[in-house]
């Protein structure tokens, strides 16, 4: 009976941190999700703004894009992901690199045409 206790509170933690484990990188890829979200949002808002008048949201969109690939850099799939769960992550995480070169692509066009109202 003594040792029932510390088994069932050994047992526990042990549950509690590999339900945490599970859910981590689901977690973190809708961190991730959140933060391009919010980045989409700001280039939207560069792209409705009229063309000498863009710097601002465009510098602080470049600002968003950079933590946004810092995170998806940090971002693994736990090593006790089945393949299926692998995939899967790996699939969302490849749709967000696609959203994040998109949206680098779409400010390109953006500074282009700001550079042109330059000259």
């Amino acid at each position: 009976m003594k040792s029932l206790k510390p088994l069932l509170l050994v047992g526990s933690l042990l549950l509690s941190s590999a339900v945490w484990a599970e859910g981590g990188s689901d977690r973190l890829l809708k961190q991730i999700q959140t933060i391009r979200d919010n980045a989409e949002a700001k280039l939207t808002q560069a792209e409705k703004a009229p063309a000498c008048s863009r710097h601002a949201s465009m510098t602080e969109h470049m600002g968003m894009l950079d933590n946004l690939m810092a995170e998806l850099h940090k971002a693994q799939p736990t090593p006790d992901m089945s393949t299926e769960e692998h995939l899967a992550w790996m699939k969302a995480h490849d749709k967000l690199m696609n959203d994040v070169l998109g949206q680098m692509m779409r400010e390109h066009k953006l500074m282009m045409a700001e550079k042109q109202c330059r000259q």
